[in-house]
This record gives C-alpha cells, sequence and structure tokens, in this order.
C-alpha cells in the first residue's frame, strides 16, 4: 500500500490525509467486519458442504449460496412468482434504488453479473443480523 500512495502525485495525497483523521462511526465499522467475517465464513461452509461433501462441480457452492440468499430476502418464496415487499425493501438500503421498478430493472442487470458479484452485493445490503440469520439458517438445513 505504501508503494501505492508513494506513486500518486502529491496534490492527491493532500487531498487523501485529512480523510484519515476523521473518525469513522463505530456502526459502520461494526458492519464492515461483520460482512467480511461473514462473507467468508459463507463462503468456507458452503464450499466444504457443496464441493467436499457433495462433491458437485466448481462453483456449485456460490450458485448455492446466491440460492439461499435470494431466498432468504424473498421469505422463501420462489422468485418466480414475484419478490415480496422484504426484498423490495432490502434492495431499497441502496439509495439510488428507492421504487419497486428501479429494483426490477437492476434485478434484470444484476442477473447477468458473475455469482461472486452478486453474493457480495446481496451481502452488503444485508444488515449485520441478517448476515447472521443466514449462516444460522444454513447450519439449521444441516441438522
Amino acid at each position: 500500500m505504501k508503494n501505492f500512495i508513494d506513486r500518486l502525485p502529491l496534490d492527491i495525497v493532500l487531498q487523501i490525509i485529512p480523510y484519515t483523521y476523521n473518525l469513522q462511526d463505530k456502526n459502520l465499522l461494526n458492519d464492515i467486519v461483520n460482512y467480511k467475517e461473514t462473507r467468508s465464513l459463507l463462503l468456507e461452509l458452503y464450499y466444504k458442504y457443496w464441493i467436499i461433501d457433495i462433491q458437485t462441480e466448481n462453483e456449485q457452492d456460490k450458485y448455492w449460496l446466491i440460492n439461499d440468499i435470494i431466498g432468504y430476502a424473498n421469505n422463501d418464496n420462489a422468485t418466480m412468482y414475484g419478490y415480496v415487499d422484504k426484498f423490495y425493501n432490502i434492495f431499497k438500503r441502496n439509495i439510488y434504488l428507492q421504487t419497486n421498478e428501479s429494483i426490477d430493472k437492476y434485478i434484470n442487470i444484476l442477473e447477468k453479473k458473475n455469482v461472486k458479484t452478486r453474493i457480495n452485493i446481496f451481502l452488503a445490503l444485508l444488515t449485520s443480523n441478517e448476515r447472521n440469520d443466514l449462516v444460522n439458517a444454513f447450519y439449521s438445513k444441516l441438522n
């Protein structure tokens, strides 16, 4: 990182430095940590279950994970019947997506992205408690 910063022009560095002194919201920092830890845990759990234990094809673990995340967001209703209010409310956390129509358009675009990108976006929109619910739901399915 230091090498990268050393290559930046001085005027850019002088613009960035003041932001390093600002205190960040504790809730935001906790959410970032929870996102990172939960994402890693879910990827590990799904890999272990779908690739190692069940021995499915490569990447199937990620497709099952995104399927379960979408299912959770849609109250375990099949998306072919449409999305429920909970699903739309999760996406409305993105300030650029405030109508159901804009969310539907965004979902159509999102479906064309690779599976890792979709996982990252969905997990980022969830709260810490919702991410923890996903982990607990995975463990519940195993039992």
